[in-house]
């Protein structure tokens, strides 16, 4: 009986040492084992899980356009055919305050050259500026009336205004000049056409300060009141970028939809450091109200298969262990993990991609890891 009692026993150990080491074979299987020369010539960096605050957010699309008090509108102060200097005039290039860029001339069309016209106005300007001085002396001395003198004080400044056009304008036209230094931003008109008193020829801008305009789909329009500020990227780049960096402020939003469109208008403001372009289009992450004790990891941290998300978890420092996880909310920069990881875990934040590869490769293995 005691014998038996034994060998039961020992039937037992021997089940439970073998439940064990499957169970260890279990929590090692699908390692991969990265040493840490590797994780470094790799990138591969890691993040302690700890849950934070994480701004409420929802995605709109949008562009990026100057601010309009930076912008002024180059225009024909008289009519004529238009000749740009040097050729041309190119969008994007730099221009300074006063310098001509075109010359507007009327010389041979059927009334004439207004210039030319301007020219004999001037010239005599010249001589009433004399008389209107006398005038002056006259009118004090009560020798002409009051009426007079303003009738010759307004023939004057008449000539005078007349001949301001004239200013560093080469022979031939009327200059057209850049009233602010800046960059041109569109050309309207091109070499060689007629242009019109006051039409418009070309819009320079300084770009100091650009807008953020953001399309928001009419569902949210119940939550613009939320919005504090936004994240954005812009076409063609992988970066995102952070709208308080830029000293950027919420100017406005819309309080109904776009004529047209079902999107309401919601408008940043922020300082151009040299690397946004007026015109280029962005996607943009609205921040609302912070919520706290959410876990969140970069989106860099996280890969993609067949719409499942997976991060790799670092269960030793040459190990990771790949992990499918459900995601939230994102803005821009973070995405909220909703289920697949816990608190005190680390995660691959860096080089997720590298380990996927690897994994999937024969550089390095995959397998169980005993320690």
């Amino acid at each position: 009986m005691g014998i038996a009692a034994l060998l039961c026993g020992c039937h037992a150990g021997h089940e439970h040492e073998r439940d064990d080491k499957h169970e260890n074979h279990e929590e090692h299987a699908g390692e991969i084992i990265v040493s840490e020369a590797q994780a470094e010539e790799m990138g591969i960096a890691v993040e302690e899980i700890r849950p934070g605050e994480m701004r409420s957010c929802f995605k709109a699309s949008g562009q990026l356009v100057a601010a309009s008090k930076d912008e002024q509108t180059i225009v024909a102060k008289t009519a004529g055919i238009l000749s740009f200097t040097g050729g041309g005039l190119t969008e994007g290039a730099a221009v300074r305050a006063g310098q001509v860029i075109a010359t507007v001339s009327a010389k041979d069309l059927q009334d004439g050259d207004p210039t030319e016209k301007a020219r004999a106005e001037y010239e005599a300007a010249k001589a009433e500026y004399d008389e209107y001085e006398r005038a002056q002396k006259l009118v004090e001395e009560r020798i002409i009336s009051q009426r007079e003198f303003e009738a010759r004080r307004l023939r004057y400044e008449t000539a005078r205004a007349a001949a301001g056009v004239l200013q560093n304008a080469p022979t031939g036209g009327t200059a057209v000049t850049v009233p602010v230094s800046g960059f041109i931003k569109s050309r309207l008109a091109a070499q060689g056409d007629y242009v019109a008193v006051g039409q418009p020829i070309a819009v320079v801008t300084q770009s100091r300060r650009v807008q953020l305009r953001a399309d928001v789909p009419a569902h949210f329009a119940a939550r613009l009141h939320e919005i504090t500020g936004a994240n954005f990227r812009l076409a063609g780049s992988g970066e995102t970028l952070r709208l308080e960096d830029f000293g950027g402020r919420l100017l406005s939003y819309g309080r109904s939809v776009t004529d047209g469109t079902p999107y309401v208008p919601v408008t940043f403001e922020l300082d151009n450091r040299g690397s946004l372009t007026p015109g280029a289009f962005a996607e943009i992450w609205l921040l609302a109200a912070p919520r706290q004790n959410v876990i969140s990891l970069p989106a860099a941290a996280l890969t993609d298969e067949q719409g499942q998300k997976f991060v790799y978890v670092q269960t030793e420092h040459d190990a990771y262990v790949k992990r499918a996880v459900t995601t939230g909310e994102t803005d821009g920069t973070r995405i909220e993990i909703c289920s697949g990881l816990k608190p005190g875990e680390r995660v691959a934040v860096k080089g997720a991609i590298q380990i996927k590869l690897a994994a999937a490769g024969s550089a390095i293995p995959e397998h169980g890891h005993s320690h």
